[in-house]
């Protein structure tokens, strides 16, 4: 591993490295991908030491994780020839003491950049993570250039830019280079304590839609009413790996019926209804998320509302936040569609988090889901099967073939910022350019 061969220049003139040749990006799907082209970083410490400058001094750039020694990175892996070395006692194997993150990186379509949508929430959630798992946190500092240094390493798997919509010049989505920071007990125990040994870990794959194929024709979801997602008191806001475990059996089942994911209840509040409610107990439960997604209803009054995260048992999603403050700075973009999909000229647009429940998917003209992987992706129907004890199904006025009219313009919105089109003073460091300094690259903005 030559470091010549593999560490992107900053501030080069020579430009970002251009996709590998013979790879057609625009057909992968949300998997990894060309293992045995790319490289991970990994980075080890002690629960006593924590991660301190020995791993990575900001003020000299200086480190573990940007050391050279004989030519070679000595945090940079080949991701095919140098696996992390585990053991049947691994903590996070027996424990689940696991966290990670999804970000995704995309060439601008306009400058040719390689840009990061918004590393620094992912860092906030990530430490928030890190202190439920009873893992050290790093410092920002280091994720950002463990970030920073994975992507440069990998800029050969970055897809090509978007294509732009030769109507409206919007970016029309398209793969983008996924990457992963980890945090993970790496230690040998059979005891229930922390680890003793810890693992960062920064890994990528150039991907897909999660929704292969759905990016226009809406989802049709599973109203979950057995199995529980998350509840009160527990993980369900940390993305720790225990959350998407407990996903895996019902999103299979929910497949075999016929439905592409499932959204999930506050199960405590289907089963503890309130007797004064003329509603049955289906239709009071307070709804949650998908298994790996946010949910957004339109509603015919006019209010764009996603559940609120005062319970606790969803995901503070980065791309949830995106959409919820797009819509609150574009208010005024967003009133013509959202007239045109409720039928009323008039009307007002809000934007709200909120309990929401089963019944008001009845008052829903659209409704759409969030992701990083997945952007925005329109929702068709909603229902239980045959076989749920109560049973219930909405067909929603848009989204079957095509996006509603709310669901498109802001999917519109988020590809211009990603793409670097769209700004303002409130969300100009949302963007992180990969070839940018350190620095520069911390603080964000292009």
């Amino acid at each position: 591993m030559v470091v010549s061969n593999f560490k992107a220049a900053v501030n080069s003139d020579e430009g970002v490295p251009p996709p590998q040749e013979g790879v057609e990006f625009a057909k992968l799907p949300w998997n990894l991908n060309l293992p045995d082209q790319h490289y991970y970083v990994h980075l080890t410490t002690d629960p006593e030491s924590g991660w301190t400058l020995e791993h990575y001094d900001p003020k000299t750039d200086g480190g573990i994780l940007t050391d050279v020694t004989d030519g070679e990175y000595k945090s940079l892996k080949h991701y095919g020839q140098s696996p992390l070395p585990l053991f049947p006692s691994t903590t996070s194997l027996n424990y689940g003491t696991t966290i990670w993150e999804g970000l995704a990186c995309r060439r601008s379509p306009t400058t040719g950049k390689a840009l990061l949508f918004r590393p620094q929430m992912n860092y906030a959630r990530f430490a928030r993570g890190a202190h439920a798992m009873c893992l050290p946190p790093p410092s920002y500092e280091l994720f950002m250039r463990g970030l920073q240094m994975v992507l440069q390493n990998n800029m050969h798997t970055c897809p090509p830019a978007p294509e732009l919509d030769p109507d409206t010049g919007v970016p029309l989505g398209g793969a983008k280079l996924y990457v992963r920071p980890m945090l993970l007990g790496s230690g040998q125990q059979l005891g229930l304590h922390a680890s003793p040994q810890i693992s960062l870990v920064f890994f990528v794959s150039p991907t897909g839609s999660y929704f292969q194929g759905k990016a226009m024709g809406g989802l049709k979801l599973h109203l979950e009413t057995r199995k529980s997602r998350a509840a009160r008191g527990g993980t369900g806001n940390i993305k720790c790996s225990g959350n998407y475990a407990v996903t895996m059996r019902p999103l299979m089942d929910a497949k075999e019926h016929g439905f592409h994911d499932n959204l999930y209840l506050e199960l405590d509040t289907y089963h503890n209804p309130k007797p004064s409610s003329t509603l049955s107990p289906l239709r009071q439960a307070i709804l949650q998320e998908l298994s790996a997604a946010n949910i957004f209803l339109v509603l015919e009054s006019g209010e764009i509302v996603t559940p609120c995260l005062s319970r606790g048992t969803i995901l503070p999603g980065v791309t949830r936040d995106s959409v919820l403050e797009m819509a609150k700075m574009f208010k005024d973009e967003l009133q013509p569609v959202m007239a045109k999909s409720v039928g009323k000229e008039d009307i007002e647009v809000t934007v709200s988090e909120r309990d929401v429940s089963v019944e008001d998917l009845n008052s829903a003209v659209e409704v759409f889901v969030t992701g990083t992987a997945a952007e925005v992706v329109p929702v068709q129907s909603i229902g239980t099967s045959a076989d749920d004890e109560e049973s219930f199904s909405v067909k929603f006025p848009h989204g079957e073939s095509e996006p509603g009219p709310v669901t498109f313009k802001l999917l519109e919105m988020l590809r211009e910022v990603v793409a670097g089109q769209r700004t303002n003073e409130k969300i100009q460091d949302w963007l992180c350019d990969v070839h940018s300094t350190p620095e520069d690259f911390r603080k964000g903005g292009i």
